[in-house]
């Protein structure tokens, strides 16, 4: 039997868990596409997604809020099922804005990376700073609720980063693969390498403009919030069309810094 059925069969009774959980279905789904072994694994947030890596992984670490003693507690409801592997799971307890700042985080790099903490924006942004440089290439980051607009717009960014591919929509739970790209620097500026801005900056901009085919808003243009209201959407709304994914284009050589007003201004004092 695989874990999520083994999880959505014991916990089909308990409805104790507040912040909303994965489907039973997508999280079978995910776990047909993704595995259910691995080494490392992190998430923010908490309910049956952490149940199933604490099955699943060797060492997982979940970010989470302490609510213990609230009603509807989603840590008490984690650690009080019987399916739960405490030995394999350890928490950083805290708002994420908070803790992950401040987390030292040791090699390896993790072979799953799942974000579904604070949804409000930047929240995901955020995470996805301090998280992104440690997705192994081959790993996978899974974005929850892609359906809230700011975070389908961020799924809209990934969709054409060349760090990541879309490997399947389950639901409003978007599933990306760590590509063999290089990591971008978390610590330049570098907006003019990245496809998603050069696909919308003007023709006029030629050194940058990306002409390769017109900008695509995978998610954004889905207006999934609408479809899972009116009830049309499936636990399995598939896979990106076919060519939808951009081939990685190497990105443009830096350009030259622009001098400063005082230095311009001296220079036509001169001329």
């Amino acid at each position: 039997m695989s874990i999520a059925v083994e999880i959505a069969e014991s916990l089909a009774a308990d409805a104790s868990h507040h912040g909303g959980t994965f489907n039973d279905l997508v999280l079978q789904r995910l776990e047909e596409l993704i595995g259910s072994s691995f080494g490392r694994t992190l998430e923010t947030g908490c309910g049956k997604s952490t149940i199933f890596f604490s099955r699943a992984s060797r060492e997982h670490l979940a970010f989470a809020i302490d609510d213990r003693g609230a009603p509807g507690s989603s840590l008490a409801f984690v650690e009080a099922s019987p399916l739960f592997r405490p030995e394999a799971c350890r928490f950083v307890l805290g708002p994420t804005q908070a803790t992950l700042p401040r987390h030292a985080f040791d090699p390896p790099a993790f072979d799953v990376v799942l974000l579904d903490g604070p949804h409000g924006y930047p929240f995901v942004e955020l995470e996805y700073y301090f998280l992104y440089p440690q997705i192994r290439p081959g790993g996978h980051l899974i974005v929850d609720d892609v359906h809230i607009p700011t975070i389908g717009r961020f799924a809209d960014f990934l969709f054409e980063e060349p760090m990541f591919e879309l490997v399947e929509t389950v639901v409003t739970t978007a599933l990306f693969r760590r590509t063999e790209a290089p990591a971008f620097d978390p610590l330049c500026d570098g907006w003019w390498r990245q496809p998603y801005n050069r696909r919308r900056i003007s023709p006029g901009k030629a050194d940058l403009h990306l002409a390769d085919r017109p900008p695509v808003d995978f998610f954004s243009a889905q207006k999934l919030d609408q479809l899972l209201m009116d009830g049309h959407l499936g636990v399995h709304l598939g896979e990106a069309p076919q060519g939808a994914r951009p081939s990685y284009v190497p990105p443009p050589p830096e350009p030259p810094p622009r001098p400063g007003l005082i230095a311009r201004l001296a220079a036509a004092l001169k001329g």
